[in-house]
């Protein structure tokens, strides 16, 4: 296995000009958008002009890609190359003595550099507040076909993905046991890890549910016959939710090439496509705005990451991946044994089973109710993640789950 080497994010200012050329020739004066219908919801379809227009401006005259830059380079970064992939590495060494790494597992339309502030608080508690003895070591990987780990191979699913990361934490880095943690597709390698290497992944930690126990299609409204009332129900609910909100989704596992051509030649379009989903996914309950939670430099952090790696496209690719791996549901008798913490989050539109349904495919030792953060807690419920997170690992590290 070849070394792991030094990385830092360092982008041609001749690539940002080009971004910022493009993003200065958007046709505004020709945009319209149909107003018939949407009520008083100025995102009914998607992401207003008054929004973006304004997000646009900042991008052009206020957002510092050499300052942001600066700040992604705050944490130490790696590449090592695994399986023939190039794996693109955040790996911070804590002040604490704890044995148990966290794995930090980003998902779409997001980073690895999303888990900045949380992965710097997780490290390094004293600087803000907390015991130096409570540090731990983090590792966030970017996964295959985003920001800087290229996709060298073409599709790669969930499951190859989870492989990766363990030959990742015990191979390169050395570690013998680690925790994994994500959200959105990060969730569903976490359990990948957990079901796959229990002897290596000594625990999990969701805020999002993807493994299921029952054999329909997830988010098609439909449970088994013997299915409890409240599988039902939030069956049902998940329904509801997801319905209006997957157009992305099968247009990304369907026709991901088609989208690709109109991306790679718009960053305004990849902004509004992006964005949309930060807006949709959201918690944005008792009078709050996107603006309220995400500043535009934040946004535009993501944004920009899938441009100044030509990621959009290949980003798509696990939509695709997933369905030749297979389905999200586990084997017939078959349960996720690692002790697994879940966050339930307010998330409008991939809300948390209940804790009895997620015991039937996992063994929950911890399951907490989040008043509010939605599909981005390392943003929208940081705090909270972060105390979460800590308290999980403290348990798991002193062996309170053990069988």
């Amino acid at each position: 296995m070849a070394p792991s080497k030094p990385f830092a994010v360092d982008v041609s200012p001749a690539k940002i000009d080009e971004i910022r050329r493009r993003v200065a020739a958007f046709p505004w004066s020709t945009f319209r958008v149909p107003n018939e219908g949407a009520g008083d919801d100025d995102w009914a379809y998607g992401p207003p002009p008054t929004y973006m227009q304004e997000l646009c401006e900042h991008w052009l005259h206020k957002y510092d890609w050499a300052a942001r830059q600066a700040r992604m380079n705050e944490l130490p970064q790696f590449m090592v190359t695994l399986d023939g992939f190039d794996i693109h590495y955040a790996y911070l060494r804590g002040s604490g003595s704890g044995q148990l790494p966290v794995l930090l597992l980003h998902g779409w339309p997001y980073s690895s550099h999303s888990f900045h502030d949380v992965a710097l608080r997780l490290a390094f508690p004293e600087r803000f507040g907390g015991e130096a003895e409570d540090g731990v070591d983090v590792i966030i990987p970017s996964m295959p076909g985003y920001d800087f780990s290229p996709a060298a191979k073409g599709v790669t699913g969930p499951r190859a993905v989870a492989e990766l990361y363990n030959k990742l934490v015990t191979g390169a880095l050395g570690y013998p046991k680690y925790v994994a943690h994500g959200g959105d597709w990060g969730s569903y390698v976490s359990e990948l890890l957990g079901f796959h290497y229990p002897e290596q992944c000594a625990a999990i930690h969701l805020t999002m549910s993807s493994v299921r126990h029952y054999g329909a299609e997830v988010r098609t409204g439909q449970v088994p016959a013997d299915a409890t009332e409240e599988e039902r129900a939030f069956a049902k609910d998940e329904y509801r939710r997801w319905r209006p909100e997957s157009a992305y989704s099968k247009l990304q596992v369907t026709k991901p090439v088609k989208l690709g051509y109109a991306m790679a030649d718009s960053p305004v379009g990849v902004a509004a496509w992006i964005i949309e989903t930060f807006h949709a996914w959201s918690d944005l309950s008792d009078g709050r705005r996107l603006e309220d939670v995400f500043s535009f430099d934040a946004l535009l952090d993501e944004v920009m990451l899938y441009l100044v790696t030509d990621a959009f496209h290949s980003s798509t690719w696990i939509y695709i991946g997933e369905g030749r791996e297979g389905s999200n549901v586990l084997p017939a008798g078959k349960r996720i044994k690692v002790p697994t913490a879940i966050l339930a989050l307010p998330d409008p539109v991939f809300p948390m089973m209940p804790r009895a349904m997620a015991e039937k495919s996992r063994r929950v030792v911890r399951y907490t109710k989040a008043s509010c953060g939605g599909h981005y807690p390392f943003h929208e419920a940081r705090d909270d993640l972060v105390a979460d997170l800590r308290a999980f690992m403290g348990e798991s590290e002193r062996g309170e789950y053990q069988e």
